[in-house]
């Protein structure tokens, strides 16, 4: 699957508070009426950190990247950065929905990868 696939998320219709789709109720409030947001096309920075370790599904990398970023309606998300360099808290970024690894059952992953925007 490739293309542009919109990163949603639930907003709380009483407190406003919003959260991954899995969540029955609110996590604020405990609401159980939510409408669906989408995020923007750029977020934000917020923390990052380097794996140098990782897991057998990214055998093929000696590293890569992972960030915590916010998008303009407050949504948060967590993904792969496509860079190690330059990384600063605060840098705005873009998301890129791309094939990022085969799992240990040798299917394809797909998931939001940021990349910096320039």
């Amino acid at each position: 699957m490739r293309g542009k696939a919109k990163i949603e998320g639930n907003k709380c219709n009483t407190c406003g508070f919003i959260q991954h789709a899995s969540h029955l109720r609110c996590l604020r409030c405990k609401n159980d009426t939510f409408s669906r947001v989408i995020a923007s096309d750029t977020c934000t920075l917020l923390s990052f950190t380097l794996l140098k370790a990782p897991p057998m599904e990214f055998r093929d990398q000696k590293s890569y990247t992972l960030g915590i970023v916010e998008f303009e309606n407050g949504m948060k998300a967590l993904g792969q950065i496509n860079t190690q360099d330059n990384l600063k808290i605060g840098m705005r970024l873009k998301p890129i929905y791309k094939k990022i690894c085969d799992n240990l059952d040798n299917n394809e992953v797909y998931a939001h990868v940021f990349e910096p925007i320039e």
